[in-house]
């Protein structure tokens, strides 16, 4: 990795970037921190809760998300069950507990909001509250929590955190009745999977300049088929890629890049990290920071951008949702972490950043 970053420093400024979608990366060597034995595989995370609840005993329920969540995935959830909301700020450690009170039957989504809460509190409300309790692991498929979790379910779209096309399992880590699993072809997956590796080509300085708006058009035709995409397995692709489950270094380096760039924002103005430390053997979605107003969030969005810098925003606000979210939803902007990068760019994007 640390050739390729070397020689990305020395391509030309507009083919220079961070964050975005992954491109096609190889898998580094062993060590891997494995997968759950017994688990479901599905084209998308949204797919697996889907698959779950057309597989649970049919009756009357509902299903419990947090106020603060992806709302496209909410509203595609609906189209199944019965929504409930409950208040869960990701800036707090714990949901407003008060907010959430399920009946025995109820399927409630319990949320490691960026990968860095802590298994604990929600181990204490189970102890004394029955539902069916479901984890979304989505931002750390990997965690300590994920690995010893003791909901009934849980799930996670594998996409968010590892360069696949398409990706996600569900498990039981009670050993409960799972799902069937398998594997399909998909066309959304395979114009994401041309997008990662004209992608690829680009960054190493293979392809024209042009290369670009054509990957990008193949990465909204994909996401397009996927948003309009019936329940779905797995491709026999990605299941394969990331079968033995996430390379340690990959893991390791997300939690160290985080580290990095909160050291070298200290002191920034006008924005706050809404965390500074996480649980071990956990490793941040991304480092995510809160700004006093939408318009100082926006001014530096467009900054990084302008630089090669493209920070997503979980999540933009969506008709009928909370006040809080609507707030969050203006003033939070995630930036990029992940395993494709070193401590070279975590300074290049604090600089931006701290140069106003």
């Amino acid at each position: 990795m640390k050739k390729r970053d070397a020689k990305r420093a020395t391509l030309p400024p507009e083919r220079w970037e961070v964050g975005g979608e992954f491109h096609w990366m190889g898998l580094p060597p062993a060590p891997f921190i494995p997968w759950p034995q017994a688990a479901s595989w599905y084209l998308l995370g949204r797919h697996a809760l889907a698959a779950l609840l057309q597989f649970l005993p049919q009756g009357s329920r509902r299903l419990w998300l947090p106020s603060y969540f992806c709302f496209d995935v909410a509203d595609y959830w609906r189209s199944f069950v019965e929504v409930a909301t409950y208040h869960d700020d990701p800036r707090r450690a714990e949901p407003d507990w008060s907010t959430l009170f399920p009946a025995a039957a109820d399927i409630v989504i319990a949320v490691n909001f960026f990968g860095v809460r802590s298994d604990e509190t929600w181990r204490l409300w189970r102890e004394r509250n029955s539902c069916v309790l479901v984890e979304d692991h989505s931002h750390d498929p990997v965690s300590g929590w994920a690995l010893r979790s003791n909901a009934d379910y849980a799930f996670a779209s594998l996409r968010k955190t590892v360069p696949v096309p398409d990706g996600a399992i569900i498990w039981s880590p009670r050993g409960l009745p799972l799902p069937p699993s398998g594997t399909a072809q998909h066309a959304g997956s395979a114009m994401k999977l041309a997008a990662m590796l004209w992608k690829a080509e680009y960054l190493e300085g293979h392809t024209a300049l042009s290369a670009k708006p054509v990957y990008l058009k193949w990465q909204r035709a994909g996401e397009h088929a996927f948003d309009h995409s019936q329940v779905c397995f797995v491709t026999d692709l990605s299941q394969q890629y990331v079968c033995a489950g996430v390379p340690l270094i990959w893991h390791r380096r997300r939690s160290t890049n985080a580290t990095f760039l909160l050291s070298k924002l200290r002191g920034a103005r006008k924005l706050r990290p809404i965390f500074t430390n996480w649980p071990d053997e956990a490793a941040p979605l991304g480092v995510v920071v809160e700004f006093e107003s939408e318009a100082d969030r926006d001014a530096i969005r467009l900054k990084l951008k302008e630089h090669g810098v493209y920070c997503s925003v979980h999540w933009p606000a969506a008709k009928g949702c909370s006040s809080m979210a609507r707030d969050l939803a203006r003033l939070l902007l995630t930036l990029p972490t992940d395993q494709r990068y070193g401590r070279n760019y975590m300074e290049r994007i604090a600089g931006l950043i701290l140069d106003r």
